[in-house]
């Protein structure tokens, strides 16, 4: 927790009625515009790329977490702690997560999405592989255990990993995890690839190397292109419909004719971009990008 001197207030128990009360959709518009007005100034962040009611509920809960008896308090140490800055911004953006997350989504890419690439490739070509919104790194590291596992020549397959937060994208590529952030590898699987450290498992300098992490803002940053295959899953929740709409076809320009898109479970195609993909799994929301040219939104 930061030191608040610097701002006059100190925390309360949380257990205060007033604190206690706080929900997402009571966070005053005046409050929730400072928020944002700091984030922006000191941060660059803009909070108006994001569905409000997520936002507001998260900053409710760090508000609770914190204690403060007001919200004026918490707002006055937001613009005088940079502390405070970095640790909301985590708040709003890291999704929790763990190696295989939704296994059956990932028995899918193992036993038909990577075969089928991997069989259909032209020669010569390598395979791309793009995690968008890839938090501490084990969804990319997964993608990297199973190519491993599946391909002669794994060198032939680049993995890129994209998030906005630079601070995670520092510790995802130390790819070292807490024992139940590994609870679905299978245990031959975490005896092949990673070493017990002080409590934790991190994941081979091999492995490791195969992902490529970068930091990307969906909204407006360029994307990769000829991508094989996109996992973006449980990102899209957080966005408004037009911008939902945007992330979708900027991944549809940036994959391949054929190349596959997997959503969260909770998310699915809107407007327009029902016309650039085909579903070849419902249940797990896959989808294949259709053979028709398709250009970036601008």
């Amino acid at each position: 927790m930061s030191d608040f001197s610097a701002t006059g207030y100190q925390p309360v128990s949380v257990s205060d009625p007033e604190v206690a009360a706080l929900v997402g959709q009571d966070l005053p518009e005046d409050a929730f515009r400072e928020i944002r007005d700091i984030l922006f100034t000191v941060k660059g962040f803009d909070l108006d790329s994001y569905k409000d009611r997520c936002i507001k509920r998260r900053i409710a809960a760090r508000i609770r977490q914190l204690g403060f008896p007001h919200i004026s308090g918490y707002v006055a140490c937001l613009a005088a702690e940079p502390t405070e800055q970095l640790a909301l911004l985590e708040a709003l953006t890291i999704h929790v997560s763990q190696f295989f997350r939704n296994p059956t989504t990932f028995m899918v890419l193992e036993k038909k999405i990577l075969p089928a690439l991997l069989r259909t490739r032209p020669a010569g070509r390598e395979l791309r592989l793009w995690s968008a919104g890839c938090a501490m790194g084990e969804e990319p590291y997964s993608l990297a255990l199973l190519c491993d596992e599946l391909c002669n020549s794994p060198e032939q397959i680049t993995i890129y990993a994209t998030d906005i937060s630079n601070d995670i994208l520092k510790k995802a590529r130390q790819g070292r995890y807490e024992p139940h952030r590994v609870a679905e590898v299978p245990d031959s699987v975490l005896k092949r690839y990673f070493t017990l450290e002080e409590g934790f498992y991190r994941l081979n300098d091999r492995l490791r190397k195969r992902v490529r992490f970068f930091h990307n803002d969906i909204l407006n940053d360029r994307p990769f292109h000829r991508v094989d295959l996109i996992l973006c899953r449980n990102m899209l929740i957080y966005f408004s419909p037009p911008q939902q709409e945007h992330i979708l076809k900027t991944f549809a320009a940036a994959l391949v004719a054929g190349g596959y898109l997997v959503l969260g479970r909770s998310e699915t195609m809107i407007s327009e971009t029902r016309e650039l993909f085909e579903c070849v799994n419902a249940a797990e929301r896959i989808y294949r990008k259709k053979a028709d040219d398709v250009k970036e939104d601008d």
